[in-house]
């Protein structure tokens, strides 16, 4: 309201009307500031619904964006519900409650729904009088602990938390050695590559038993041992993967100080969160493993290539996804922006872990290389929530 003119000997009447003007203008205010607070979705409230808001696991595209903006996860189960039910997940915008995401359920009734408005949330099944619900906050999500956006001092710098490791020439890659040449940083994104070594352009490798000779190669391979680990929680990173075969793309723990037998929650584990072995794989191209010693010693492998891929996208290469682990002392469930893509229940790794990040090229991959030189992946964040042991 503008200022009323001032005057210098105001009659009674006009004050007066000047008292009633400002209020009823006080009168409007108020009844302006109560329809910009609507209220929330009608339903019954019930048990029957169970939800849980996880951490921002979902943000698949062709852009970079912080690892502040991806999608909150909100994981929903329906006791009872016929599989294909409509869940509906409800935020408040500026000016009113708005559904931002609807999900059917499967056979068991579960659903993941994803939100990028922080803030209260309602789960909502049904309508009308007959709507049943909940509500849940992004307040109850773990808070990020770790997280990396990437700039230059991230990688191979004293104040970085990534640094090059020292593997080469040993194990499944005796044609390729990792190299901090493999590993840059530019505008916020995380590169790694496979391409040639120069040091050795004038020699080849040749595989037992194999004809063809393939040029020695550097690998981008990094991880933050002794700069950051963790125990329990969650681990994510969005990635754009390498399209060709021949080298596969990575994001894995490893236990700090090495595996040791005994078992993974004495001896640790290593946990592969992804890997990537190129488009047009006959086993859709992407693994998801643990790995752990037993009380013998012996290796022992869980996991394994991931079901009906195609859910989840084609577009590995050319979009980034979010890759992410949940670790519990019980299991581990691995999600692609949120989507949960295996469960692997049992005893989980009780040791600190580390993270890894790596486009390597391995031996047995070489004779399927269908690319060329120098291949790349790109990791726009990572990020970990820990939350340590229940």
């Amino acid at each position: 309201m503008s200022r009323p003119p001032r005057l210098s000997r105001p009659s009674r009447p006009r004050q007066r009307l000047l008292s009633g003007l400002l209020a009823v203008a006080f009168v409007t205010t108020a009844c302006s500031s109560a329809e910009e607070d609507p209220a929330p979705p009608s339903y019954t409230a019930s048990d029957a619904i169970e939800a849980r808001v996880l951490p921002q696991l979902a943000a698949n595209g062709e852009d970079t964006e912080a690892a502040d903006d991806a999608a909150w996860v909100v994981d929903v189960t329906v006791d009872d519900a016929e599989e294909g039910t409509a869940v509906t997940l409800v935020a408040k915008s500026d000016d009113d409650w708005d559904d931002v995401d609807e999900q059917e359920t499967d056979a068991k009734g579960r659903v993941v729904l994803t939100s990028t408005t922080s803030g209260d949330l309602h789960v909502v099944v049904g309508d009308g009088d007959d709507a049943i619900g909940t509500e849940v906050s992004t307040d109850d999500a773990p808070e990020a602990t770790f997280t990396d956006d990437f700039d230059e001092s991230s990688v191979d710098d004293e104040g970085g938390a990534w640094f090059t490791r020292d593997q080469g020439h040993i194990g499944v890659r005796t044609c390729s050695r990792a190299d901090a040449s493999g590993a840059k940083v530019a505008d916020g994104v995380l590169q790694l590559s496979v391409l040639e070594d120069p040091d050795r352009s004038d020699e080849t490798c040749q595989l037992p038993g194999k004809r063809k000779r393939f040029p020695y190669r550097l690998n981008g391979h990094v991880g933050t041992e002794g700069t950051y680990a963790f125990t329990y929680g969650y681990a994510a990173a969005r990635i754009k993967t390498q399209s060709a075969r021949g080298q596969h793309a990575a994001f894995w723990l490893q236990a700090v100080g090495g595996q040791k037998p005994g078992g993974p929650k004495q001896g640790g584990a290593e946990i592969d969160v992804m890997e990537y072995f190129g488009d047009d794989h006959p086993l859709g191209g992407l693994t998801q493993f643990t790995y752990f010693l037993d009380k013998a010693g012996e290796k022992q492998t869980v996991g394994g290539w991931i079901p009906d891929v195609e859910k989840y996208g084609d577009d590995w290469a050319s979009q980034y996804h979010v890759y992410s682990v949940e670790w519990t002392p019980d299991e581990y469930v691995f999600r692609i922006d949120g989507q949960v893509t295996q469960r692997l229940k049992g005893e989980t790794s009780g040791q600190p872990e580390f993270l890894i990040l790596s486009l390597l090229s391995s031996d047995y991959e070489l004779p399927r290389f269908n690319g060329e030189l120098p291949e790349h992946m790109e990791v726009d964040w990572a990020r970990v929530w820990e939350t340590g042991a229940p």
